[in-house]
């Protein structure tokens, strides 16, 4: 395709030199292609000497010498195509196949915006309305400086319209989008964000508790957290809760017989910090029931009272009916062992036998761990071996094998340089979308993917060039 259209390109200089001087138009049309930028700075020195009073000289000359400066600096990376062929969308989304740590200098984004002027009032109408007409555009974080030609009187609808999304879908507000806010919205109007959620009834709705813990979080992590630390301790502590009591439900059923004191000692721990939990809690408690039902089930089926130090009733009354039916239960198969009275040998007996069977597992468990750490050990080196393989030769192959293992961001991490390496070729955009689709970034999966199919496209108009 390209080959093409640089052959139309001078076609068409040969059929102007015989018909007459190039227009202004047309150096700027010439100027939209790799094949023929150079010819167009020498047309334009051309036109300059012909025509000194051109009122659009300085404007034309700016623009051919800002596509060759990028194009020279920048020829390593896909999005300078689109430069040069001032295709603003497909330059956006480009842009965010690279790393969130990507950066244009600021005066090279002078250069940019003197390709694509429109960039300014894009970023001023998204901060203005809150509307993204083009979901790539969050991506222009990345132009160092571009906040200097930014002029907005107020972010609510911005803010407004950040928060929504976020609660709808918490995905929404990913790392991109916090840098976007972070670039373009000056943090003395982060304390909207709190304004708006407090005045809002979001945080009793539990299933708006992750997009709004997002925000929050993102609030604190920089330093602007100040009316909601009540409400993100309670969040915070809400997800701290969940993550343990999703580890003890997944755990309960493979917890040794010996084991059993210390995990029912967690399982008070947590009832006891749900107890506290001053917010909507109904996932939480269902979960905590679930791992109540299931503990007692397999302490049924020992038929023996495990001894422990928790009094569980200070948790009793203290949720709802079926969650204290299952602490009442749990009452029944345990003993406190304050509770064992001092002297008797029918319970100190057992206990002396208990401590020495515990010597005997821990000397045991010495032997085991020796053993074990030369293991991993072993293990670690192979790995990290494999790891500096991967880093050092990147290939298709490689990162779709991270894939099928779910390794989503160190496969995101392999693509992008391999795309870096050869934006070129589509299969490196095709495995970089499948790696963000492993990670769970749907958003820069369908970009990555849409900038394979053209690039293919581009390559297939190429080979079907040659054939004919």
């Amino acid at each position: 395709m390209k080959k093409c259209i640089l052959t139309l390109s001078i076609l068409f200089l040969s059929i102007s030199s015989i018909f007459g001087a190039l227009s202004i138009d047309d150096l700027i049309n010439l100027s939209k292609n790799i094949g023929t930028l150079e010819i167009a700075w020498e047309k334009f020195l051309d036109y300059l000497q012909e025509n000194p009073s051109d009122t659009r000289i300085s404007e034309v000359g700016e623009l051919i010498s800002a596509k060759i400066y990028l194009y020279n600096k920048y020829k390593d990376f896909y999005f300078v195509n689109e430069l040069i062929t001032e295709n603003i969308k497909s330059f956006c989304i480009n842009l965010g196949v690279l790393s969130t740590d990507f950066r244009i200098p600021k005066e090279d984004t002078e250069k940019i915006i003197f390709i694509f002027p429109q960039i300014p009032d894009i970023v001023e109408e998204i901060l203005t309305t809150g509307n993204f007409s083009e979901p790539s555009y969050k991506y222009l974080y990345k132009l160092e400086g571009l906040n200097y030609f930014i002029i907005v009187d107020s972010y609510d609808l911005f803010v407004q319209k950040i928060i929504e999304n976020s609660i709808k879908l918490p995905i929404f507000f990913d790392e991109d989008m916090k840098h976007f806010v972070l670039t373009f919205v000056p943090k003395n109007n982060f304390a909207l964000f709190e304004e708006i959620i407090n005045k809002s009834k979001y945080i009793v709705n539990e299933e708006n508790y992750l997009g709004i813990y997002s925000l929050l979080s993102f609030l604190n992590d920089n330093n602007a957290l100040k009316q909601s630390l009540v409400i993100y301790s309670q969040l915070d502590k809400y997800f701290s809760l969940k993550k343990e009591l999703t580890s003890l439900n997944n755990s309960v059923f493979f917890v040794e017989k010996q084991e059993l004191s210390s995990f029912i000692s967690q399982v008070f721990d947590v009832g006891n910090e749900l107890k506290d939990l001053q917010i909507e809690k109904t996932l939480l408690s269902n979960m905590y029931y679930s791992l109540l039902k299931t503990l007692n089930s397999k302490l049924e089926s020992i038929q023996e009272c495990v001894p422990i130090e928790k009094d569980f009733e200070e948790l009793t009354l203290a949720f709802n009916n079926e969650i204290n039916g299952e602490i009442l239960k749990l009452q029944n198969n345990v003993v406190r062992i304050q509770s064992y009275p001092v002297g008797k040998t029918n319970v100190s007996t057992p206990l002396a036998d208990q401590k020495s069977e515990e010597k005997a597992q821990n000397n045991e468990k010495i032997n085991f761990t020796s053993t074990f750490l030369y293991v991993v050990v072993g293990i670690g080196i192979v790995i990290l071996f494999v790891l500096l393989y991967f880093e050092l030769f990147p290939s298709y192959n490689k990162i779709n094998f991270l894939c099928n293992l779910k390794f989503g961001k160190y496969a995101v991490h392999l693509a992008e340089k391999l795309v870096i390496k050869d934006p070129g070729n589509y299969k490196n955009f095709l495995i970089l979308a499948r790696a963000y689709e492993v990670l769970g970034d749907y958003t820069s999966s369908i970009n990555a993917y849409r900038s394979a199919i053209n690039l293919k496209d581009k390559n297939v108009n190429v080979f079907d060039k040659k054939d004919s």
